[in-house]
């Protein structure tokens, strides 16, 4: 089985990484004065990018510009990305959130340092100014290869009245005790009121028990092997429906990510509280699955890599210390920016953070919406505030990894979508026992991590 897998996953792998070999133009910058980014629609990069061309202009010159060569579809882009870089050319700049195999690229080495690049060329870029935490996930083997731009905590919002339905508590919630409480109640529950957000969830599960930066699973493990029991069988009994919706407060669905509940802001998560303290209801932030206990996980909502083939790696570098630069990355939390950054997040940038806390701190609830601010409605918004900020920034604080992926993307990354997308579908659908489960996981994981 080990062996028709592996087979099966080279000629993916080889399908993927040649079969355009002839299409267009290379969007590689060999032979070109701008720098290049891959679209295939108009992404938050492609936003930061159209802001960049307009600064250089006034900062650098034309030659330090990005052309975004657009493509029609998300196959043929990444086909020849995928072409291109094993060639050694390809776009200067690649986007975290297009389907690459991230892990298989820095082993091949096809992303430059960012921090050799940083000294080789003086630049301003100083890492201590930025979350180390969030930017060090983009570090594999000493090296930088990865730089984040914004980031969301891995939190799931729910109320205080539905963790005492289920007779939980919030400083020590446990999904193990959740699925007891949930097998003892006679009545059906939606875990977060859609089957996609479900999905997500397990994918978030499974990836927990790999170590990409190591190589290793735990699949194999006593913990896996038993939390796939009440983690699988919550999500079976699950009875969320297919198509997206709304959150219901008074409790029909248990959890959403403040990305859903509003976006992954810091202003419309005190949105959410708001909104759920406006419905008699008690808001609670919760980590979401993590293997060890309690503990708070984030991910990336927007990062870049630097293409090692590129020739213009010192006007890369440019670009790299402008999306990090202040007032970039305040743009992430504010109501103004772009709305092309459909999901807005954090910013790595220490003092960008603490802007966003300064000017979320202002936020006033208009209760009953007559675009007038009166002084019970600012003693009121104060008082969740001071709750909200409590708890929210102990949560943040908190923060111990995080993860190269969006969370909202999750099932659309390389790893989940070709290597152990059939594999989940067919046990979440019933097709194959737990163990069987586990051994073609741990089969197809292995080989993509060392093979």
């Amino acid at each position: 089985m080990k062996n028709k897998i592996a087979i099966i996953l080279t000629l993916q792998f080889i399908i993927t990484v040649f079969a355009f070999s002839g299409c267009g133009e290379s969007t590689a910058s060999s032979n070109s004065s701008k720098l290049t980014y891959c679209a295939y629609y108009e992404d938050a990069i492609c936003d930061i990018i159209e802001r960049y061309n307009k600064y250089c202009t006034k900062h650098y010159d034309e030659s330090y510009q990005i052309e975004i060569v657009e493509f029609d579809s998300e196959d043929t882009m990444l086909t020849k990305i995928s072409t291109e870089i094993m060639a050694g050319k390809g776009p200067d700049i690649i986007s975290l959130n297009q389907k690459l195999p991230f892990e298989k690229l820095i082993d091949n080495g096809s992303f430059a340092d960012i921090d050799e690049l940083a000294e080789l060329y003086k630049s301003d870029i100083d890492f201590d100014d930025y979350n180390s935490t969030i930017m060090d996930c983009g570090i594999y083997n000493g090296k930088r290869y990865i730089i984040p731009i914004a980031y969301c905590p891995n939190i799931l919002i729910t109320t205080q009245e539905i963790l005492d339905k289920y007779n939980l508590g919030n400083t020590n919630f446990s999904f193990k005790e959740l699925e007891i409480r949930l097998s003892d109640k006679d009545h059906s529950y939606a875990l977060f009121g859609n089957k996609d957000e479900t999905y997500k969830f397990f994918l978030s599960y499974v990836n927990e028990y790999v170590d990409f930066y190591n190589k290793t699973t735990e699949f194999s493990s006593d913990e896996f092997t038993e939390s796939l029991d009440y983690i699988g069988k919550m999500i079976r009994n699950d009875n969320s429906r297919k198509e997206g919706t709304t959150w219901d407060i008074i409790g029909n669905y248990l959890f959403r990510t403040s990305q859903l509940s509003f976006d992954g802001s810091m202003m419309s998560t005190l949105n959410s509280y708001f909104y759920i303290y406006n419905n008699n209801s008690t808001p609670v932030i919760i980590p979401n699955y993590n293997k060890k206990a309690n503990a708070v996980s984030a991910f990336v909502q927007c990062g870049i890599a630097l293409n090692n083939n590129s020739n213009n790696k010192e006007k890369a570098l440019a670009f790299i210390q402008y999306v990090l630069s202040y007032d970039i990355q305040k743009l992430w939390s504010e109501s103004s920016s772009s709305p092309s950054i459909v999901v807005r997040a954090l910013p790595v940038n220490k003092a960008a953070f603490e802007y966003v806390i300064d000017y979320t701190s202002k936020r006033v609830y208009d209760i009953n919406d007559d675009g007038e601010y009166e002084k019970s409605e600012e003693e009121y918004s104060d008082e969740i505030k001071t709750k909200f900020f409590n708890e929210y920034l102990d949560m943040i604080n908190s923060i111990s990894s995080c993860t190269l992926y969006d969370y909202l993307e999750f099932e659309n990354t390389y790893y989940n979508s070709s290597v152990i997308g059939d594999i989940v579908n067919d046990y979440l659908n019933g097709d194959i026992s737990k163990e069987k489960f586990i051994r073609q996981l741990s089969a197809a994981t292995e080989i993509y991590l060392t093979e």
